[in-house]
């Protein structure tokens, strides 16, 4: 399966950047804001790969419909205004990039996060080299784990679904990658969603073809291409 690889794209959050502490810092600064009490950083951590609406019913259980889209959107801004405060490549992780750049081998990142959050955070880091392509959440009418988007970076990279392998940390990651017919490695380091809200979660991810447990596995799984 490795010496086919041609290839290699990236979920963003959990798997490629580290930013669960400004969703955190973000989430809880709302909180206060409403003089409420702030969460503990590992619930809100394990609830990151599900979106801001998730994050926002975690932190505000008993609103619902607008008033709930309403108070995401507000934490939405004030993530976005503290996008880079902590985040950073998971460790080790500038090094793969980097080897990827030495071998010739394109990548590219898959993310269900919206264009203009992305490309604000992308443009205020500083990568070894930039990705050949990007697809976020809003490129296309359908995200993970709908298999269109992985489809469309393969393309773009000019390389078949075959030839990718897909790196993520939730369990929507290891699907879509699976029904675009690609390989799949399941990033156990990341934002491991909890068996409360997705009960299979565990199942689906022994499905990837590599198994992760650290950021440096990785980077020693491309050094080894």
């Amino acid at each position: 399966m490795k010496s086919n690889l041609q290839c290699l794209l990236f979920d963003l959050d959990g798997t490629l950047l580290d930013t669960s502490m400004d969703f955190a810092y973000a989430l809880n600064q709302l909180l206060m804001q409403d003089q409420r009490a702030p969460l503990p950083y590992h619930q809100i951590r394990e609830t990151v790969s599900s979106g801001g609406l998730a994050m926002t019913q975690l932190a505000y259980p008993d609103l619902e419909g607008d008033p709930l889209l309403a108070k995401r959107d507000e934490f939405i801004a004030l993530y976005h205004e503290n996008i880079t405060r902590h985040t950073q490549l998971f460790a080790t992780l500038d090094s793969a990039l980097t080897t990827l750049m030495e071998k010739k081998i394109p990548w590219g990142i898959v993310t269900n996060k919206p264009t203009h959050l992305t490309e604000s955070l992308l443009a205020q880091l500083t990568l070894p080299h930039d990705p050949q392509v990007l697809i976020c959440g809003d490129t296309l009418p359908v995200r993970k784990p709908h298999p269109e988007p992985l489809l469309l970076a393969a393309e773009k990279c000019g390389v078949s679904p075959q030839q990718c392998l897909y790196l993520g940390d939730h369990p929507r990651d290891i699907e879509a990658g699976i029904q675009a017919g690609m390989k799949t490695g399941a990033a156990l380091f990341g934002y491991l969603p909890n068996d409360a809200q997705f009960p299979n979660s565990q199942q689906t991810l022994q499905q990837a073809d590599f198994q992760f447990h650290t950021p440096y596995e990785i980077t020693q799984f491309i050094q080894g291409l």
